[in-house]
C-alpha cells in the first residue's frame, strides 16, 4: 500500500499528532526532537539551527507502508546527506532519481521542478543539510567576486536547481556523519562542533563535483543539424510552455539524445530547457501585468503557477520587485 499526500498534508498530520504528545524539550536552545506522524510510522526527527541560513536534520523513523509526496514548483536550498538505511527516490520531469541505504545526492539552490517523493516503507535513518544561498555566497566569496567556479553548480537562483545523485559516500563521509549523531558535546560546544563537521562534510560532497576533463562536453561537437534540432525544442517549448514535456520527452520529439540537448541547449541560449521556460514565463507574466487584465493570481495561472506565492517569489528573484508592487505602479503609471 502506498499513502499519497500534497506536502501541506504532510505537514498537517504532524501538527495533528498525538494531543498527549509534545515535542521533546532539549536542553540546547537551537534544538527539537520531532516525534513522526504515528498514522505514518514510528520514530523521530531531530532538528538544529546551526546560524541563520544553515539547519541540521537527522531522522530516524519506520514507515508502515510506502509514502509518496506530492511537491509543488518551489524555491530550494543547497541540501545534501547521507542515507543510512532505508530506500528513497524522486520522480521530476520524466527523470527519476534513486537513492538507496549507503547512498548520498546533492541538491543545487534554485527552482525545484514539480513532482514526487517516495520513501519505502521500512526503517530510513540517515542526515540531511540544509544551506541558504545567501550563506553560500557570504562565506565563500566576497562581495568584490563572482561565486567560486566549485559552487556555480549549485547556485541557480531564478533558474531550475542542479541534482547530483548516487554520490560515493566514502569512508571519510561516513565517520564525519556517526560524529554528527553522536555529539558528545551539549549547547554553545555542540552548536560549534555541529557547524564544523556539516561544513566538512559539505566539502567532501564539493569534491565529487570537479569536473572530469575526460568527460566534459566539447562545444565543437555540435554540428549545424544539431543546432537546428535545439533551436527547434526551444520552439516547441514555448509553444507548449502551459504544459511544457518532459526533458525526454522533448528530446525523442527532436532526435537528440537528453544529455546533448542539455548541453547544447546552454551552449546556443545561455541557459538551461527549463531555465529559458522560465525566462520565458516571467516576461509573460511582466506583459500581463502590464496590461492589468488579471489579477496576480489569475496572472500566475496563466503562466503555469498554481501556487502565487511560488510565482510571487519568482517574480522578485526575476525583476527585484514583488508582482503587486509592479502592477500597482504601472496602474499608477
Amino acid at each position: 500500500m502506498t499513502i499519497t499526500l500534497s506536502m501541506t498534508e504532510y505537514w498537517e498530520l504532524f501538527a495533528e499528532r498525538s494531543p498527549n504528545y509534545q515535542d521533546s524539550i532539549t536542553p540546547n536552545y537551537f534544538e527539537y526532537c520531532q516525534q513522526f506522524p504515528e498514522n505514518l510510522g514510528r520514530g523521530y526527527t531531530r532538528g538544529f539551527t546551526l546560524c541563520d541560513g544553515v539547519w541540521l536534520d537527522i531522522y530516524d523513523y519506520a514507515l508502515q507502508d510506502n509514502l509518496s509526496l506530492e511537491m509543488p514548483v518551489r524555491e530550494h536550498p543547497v541540501e545534501f546527506g547521507i542515507q543510512l538505511a532505508g530506500d528513497f527516490w524522486s520522480n521530476t520531469d520524466g527523470n527519476s532519481i534513486q537513492i538507496a541505504s549507503g547512498e548520498s545526492c546533492l541538491y543545487g539552490s534554485g527552482i525545484a521542478a514539480k513532482g514526487t517523493s517516495n520513501w519505502q516503507l521500512g526503517h530510513h535513518f540517515g542526515v540531511c543539510i540544509h544551506i541558504e544561498v545567501d550563506v553560500l555566497q557570504a562565506f565563500f566569496s566576497h562581495t568584490s567576486e563572482e561565486v567560486p567556479p566549485e559552487l556555480q553548480p549549485l547556485i541557480k537562483e531564478s533558474d531550475w536547481q542542479n541534482c547530483f545523485p548516487n554520490l560515493k559516500v566514502t569512508p571519510a563521509m561516513q565517520l564525519i556523519t556517526q560524529q554528527i549523531i553522536n555529539c558528545p558535546y551539549q549547547s554553545l560546544t555542540k552548536q560549534m562542533y555541529l557547524q564544523s563537521k556539516v561544513l566538512e562534510l559539505f566539502v567532501l560532497h564539493l569534491e565529487q563535483l570537479q569536473p572530469d576533463k575526460k568527460t566534459q562536453f566539447n562545444d565543437n561537437k555540435l554540428k549545424q543539424e544539431d543546432i537546428e534540432r535545439i533551436h527547434q525544442a526551444k520552439n516547441i517549448l514555448l509553444t507548449r510552455c502551459h504544459n511544457p514535456p518532459s526533458l525526454l520527452e522533448l528530446s525523442r520529439e527532436v532526435g537528440l539524445n537528453d544529455f546533448k540537448l542539455k548541453i547544447g541547449f546552454r551552449h546556443c541560449f545561455g541557459t538551461t530547457v527549463f531555465g529559458y521556460l522560465h525566462q520565458h514565463r516571467m516576461e509573460q507574466a511582466k506583459q500581463l501585468l502590464e496590461q492589468g487584465n488579471l489579477t496576480i493570481t489569475g496572472v500566475a495561472r496563466a503562466v503555469g503557477y498554481a501556487n502565487r506565492s511560488h510565482f510571487a517569489a519568482a517574480f522578485k528573484r526575476k525583476f527585484g520587485v514583488n508582482p503587486s508592487i509592479y502592477s500597482h505602479s504601472q496602474q499608477c503609471g
